[in-house]
């Protein structure tokens, strides 16, 4: 990003699920502004997820994403938009004139679809942004000590 000439009001945002794999050139102070860790969905930004993923979706009355919501944690965003997408397949599937996506077709869904955010990945999700949170504190510190001296 050295050497852009200024193009106003410009805002670079960028997301990995990789912070393993990042240049350490682009952490350098200049670069990114802030490091933000976005925490998994919990119940309730999991039902609002699924609630956008199957809002033009007919769901059949045996559906209640809110159960779903709840059995699904450790799912991500992503993995629950495609849930939702594996279920309006199978009923596709099971019906090509299908009115209804039922709670049969979630089920086999989640047989397909499964939580890409394990125990042990969030447990080094969490080590990388206490790893990156003492990085900061530590930066504030040296330059608090260059100020004063």
């Amino acid at each position: 990003m050295d050497g852009l000439q200024s193009r106003g009001d410009v805002v670079v945002i960028a997301a990995t699920n990789r912070p393993d794999l990042l240049d350490p050139a682009l952490l350098r102070p200049g670069r990114f502004d802030r490091l933000i860790y976005v925490p998994p969905p919990d119940f309730k930004a999991r039902y609002s997820i699924l609630k956008i993923h199957t809002k033009n979706m007919p769901l059949a009355p045996n559906v209640d994403l809110q159960r779903i919501a709840r059995i699904s944690e450790g799912y991500s965003g992503a993995d629950l938009a495609a849930l939702a997408r594996e279920a309006a397949m199978n009923a596709l599937r099971r019906d090509i004139n299908a009115k209804f996506v039922d709670i049969e077709d979630f089920k086999h869904a989640m047989t397909k679809i499964h939580a890409s955010l394990t125990p042990d990945l969030l447990k080094y999700y969490e080590e990388v942004k206490e790893y990156f949170k003492r990085r900061v504190i530590r930066r504030r510190d040296l330059l608090e000590t260059a100020e004063t001296t």
